[in-house]
């Protein structure tokens, strides 16, 4: 019985089990139908592949930013920032770039003990187990800033600070983060760990003008870096984040939350004990006075006057040579002569002082501006090297500490009268003489058939005319005339002549008021422009650096003249000798002689709607010039506000003080073959004995790139 109790027993027993891999079998039975699953196996393979994908476009991502990071120069970093001297053409000195960056560099074995381990608590506490991206560091910020829903946490390493300020990376975009990691391992594969926190600690700005820790050791505390305690230097590292927020000269109280939190992150890195952290925490280091340690910046650093020019050339570094930014250390030669540059500014604020004084001027004046967007009256200049495109002087704007804007180079203002110079040069190309009859009549509906508003200009006087010789309608900016001529030569041809001479393309749609200078450019282009008509039509590229020499006094740029031709010689010649009976009597500008110059010039005054802008562009052999006169925000600068009774004198004074200077003015070249020839009026083409009869037989002085072909066939 006992036996077959067990056997019972044991055959009770066995069931479960029998159960228990009946159901397991269910199960990997249905896992495997399911595994293959068309639409399971679907999943797998998209998986995979969006795993693959996801793989090659990180590689890919790695690869353009290794290839950016490629390309700037590795041995900036390697440069301690100095002083960037700025020469004019002739040598003298224009003032200094990055002076206020320049600190005192010490080695790093001269630096606080105290110092570098608070730092690397407080930056970057992975410093050594890292090659320059802090992995850990990055996936703990995403992880706070996605919970926070906002930028609480940054993951950047002492080596990313570094390569910001070596290479002037600024925003915060992805685009720019990726670049800047890309950087920091490239530093790290050249430089030592000891050799890069030594370029950090020569070169972190700490706050009110101090960069590195030697100038912050002096300024906080007056005492070297090497002698700084550590409450002393966990007060400097706790700086670095906000160095405005956190400064001890202005937030003391913050400053001193700071230093704890930078000892409290000493004790958590096992730096210092916890009885040492509780000690220094109680510590409330002696914070000298702020105005002591600006009096020592002043004496000691080689800051200048910052100016449009100072940073014209501050701009033009970044652009030629990134690596170079913010290290300094070099000597720029400019275009500019420091003492035209120094004329023009006179001049302009001489004549624009005049201005405010008319007693029907209503703005506001510069002297009476006190904060804010300056709303008085601006001006803009430029004056450049005809053969060359060399910027000689620049006028930016009245007061740079008002405004930094660059008035002459940023701003586009509608050009007016002064663009249809162009688009009688454009003509004259394409078979347009100066003495064949153009109608000034009121422009009729249809006439320009692509027109859809039927644009109807007036004239300035109000007036329309009969047929009058197309270079009349130049010398007396005649708005009908100028439409015709335009239409000779098309639109798209004045649009295609107007991108060739610097000034830019028209965006948006299309009208024929371009004809007559509705369109926007900068004063810089405009004298570039214009200097085509004193080189036979050659324009050379606008430049204001020369050269750029490095510390080792090596050349590192050298510009070379880029020029090519915007107009033939002959149509260029044209219209010269049009500009020039513009500055003669009957012109626009003729009120320039009687104001007693005398040189051989020519010119174009310009005045835009309601008097917003005031124009005059001029050119002599040597030099070419443009200025404009308005408001920042447009409006009517004053009624009667004319470009040749407020612009024109200005160019006219800074062209006296230039010869003055020395720059001389010559007659202009004549063209090697002009021949004189009989031209039909109507046509432009050789006149016959039908033209004779119709009395539209006239002589014209002809270039002999221009020279017709084709007798007339319309009489």
């Amino acid at each position: 019985m006992a036996r077959s109790g067990k056997r019972s027993s044991k055959g009770r027993q066995s069931k479960p089990r029998k159960k228990a891999s009946s159901r397991q079998a269910k199960k990997h039975a249905v896992e495997r139908r399911w595994f293959h699953h068309p639409l399971a196996r679907l999943l797998i393979v998209l998986g995979l592949a969006g795993a693959v994908i996801g793989l090659l476009i990180g590689l890919m991502v790695l690869f353009h930013y290794d290839r950016l990071a490629a390309r700037y120069d590795i041995s900036a970093v390697g440069r301690l920032p100095m002083e960037t001297e700025v020469l004019d053409a002739t040598g003298e000195r224009i003032g200094y770039l990055h002076g206020d960056d320049v600190g005192m560099p010490v080695p790093l074995e001269s630096v606080s003990p105290h110092f570098l381990q608070a730092l690397i608590a407080r930056e970057d506490s992975r410093f050594y187990r890292h090659d320059g991206i802090d992995r850990r560091g990055l996936v703990r910020a995403w992880l706070r800033n996605t919970r926070e829903q906002r930028t609480v946490q940054g993951a950047s390493t002492i080596t990313m600070q570094l390569t910001r300020m070596t290479y002037g990376l600024t925003g915060r975009t992805m685009q720019r983060k990726l670049l800047e990691m890309a950087l920091a391992r490239r530093i790290e594969k050249h430089y030592s760990k000891s050799d890069i926190l030594s370029q950090y600690v020569n070169r972190v700005f700490l706050g009110t003008g101090m960069n590195g820790i030697e100038q912050a050791a002096q300024g906080y505390f007056g005492k070297s870096s090497s002698e700084l305690t550590l409450p002393e230097s966990a007060m400097i590292a706790g700086v670095i984040r906000a160095p405005n927020g956190f400064s001890p000269f202005r937030h003391y109280e913050t400053a001193l939350r700071e230093m704890r939190s930078t000892i409290g992150r000493m004790e958590d890195e096992g730096i210092i004990s916890k009885e040492e952290a509780a000690r220094h925490r109680e510590a409330r280091p002696v914070v000298l006075d702020q105005d002591r340690w600006m009096k020592m910046l002043r004496q000691q650093s080689k800051v200048s006057g910052e100016s449009h020019v100072l940073k014209m050339a501050d701009e033009r570094i970044g652009e030629l040579l990134p690596s170079y930014v913010g290290i300094g250390g070099l000597t720029v030669q400019t275009t500019i002569d420091l003492r035209l540059q120094l004329a023009a500014d006179a001049v302009v604020e001489s004549h624009l002082r005049e201005l405010e004084a008319q007693p029907d001027f209503r703005h506001p004046t510069l002297t009476g501006h006190q904060s804010g967007d300056p709303e008085y009256v601006q001006a803009a200049a430029a004056v450049l090297e005809n053969y060359t495109g060399a910027l000689r002087a620049v006028v930016a704007g009245r007061d740079y500490f008002h405004s930094a804007f660059n008035r002459a180079i940023q701003s586009r203002r509608p050009m007016g009268s002064i663009f249809k110079p162009l688009v009688y040069g454009t003509a004259f190309e394409r078979g347009l003489f100066p003495g064949m009859l153009i109608s000034d009549a009121q422009i009729q509906p249809g006439e320009i058939s692509w027109d859809r508003e039927e644009w109807n200009p007036e004239n300035s006087d109000g007036i329309f005319g009969d047929l009058l010789p197309a270079e009349l309608g130049l010398i007396r900016s005649r708005n009908t005339m100028t439409a015709r001529v335009g239409e000779w030569s098309g639109i798209d041809t004045v649009l295609t002549m107007m991108e060739h001479a610097g000034l830019g393309i028209v965006e948006g749609e299309i009208s024929p008021t371009v004809y007559i200078g509705t369109t926007g450019a900068n004063v810089r282009d405009i004298a570039s422009a214009y200097s085509v008509f004193a080189t036979g039509g050659v324009r050379f590229q606008p430049h204001f650096i020369e050269t750029i020499r490095d510390r080792e006094n090596v050349t590192i740029y050298q510009h070379e003249d880029e020029s090519y031709q915007v107009l033939s010689t002959g149509a260029a010649w044209l219209t010269s000798n049009i500009l020039k009976r513009v500055l003669e009597e009957g012109g626009t500008g003729a009120s320039i002689r009687e104001m007693g110059f005398t040189a051989p010039a020519g010119g174009k005054t310009g005045t835009t709607n309601d008097f917003y802008d005031a124009w005059f562009a001029g050119y002599t052999s040597r030099l070419s010039g443009s200025v404009w006169i308005g408001m920042d925000q447009p409006k009517t600068i004053m009624d009667g506000a004319y470009g040749g009774k407020v612009a024109m004198p200005i160019w006219r004074d800074i062209m006296v003080e230039a010869q003055r200077i020395g720059y001389e003015f010559t007659e202009f070249a004549r063209p090697e073959e002009v021949i004189e020839m009989q031209l039909c009026r109507s046509t432009g083409l050789l006149a016959n004995e039908r033209c004779q009869t119709a009395l539209t037989v006239y002589v014209e002085q002809v270039p002999h790139d221009l020279i017709p072909r084709e007798f007339c066939e319309e009489h």
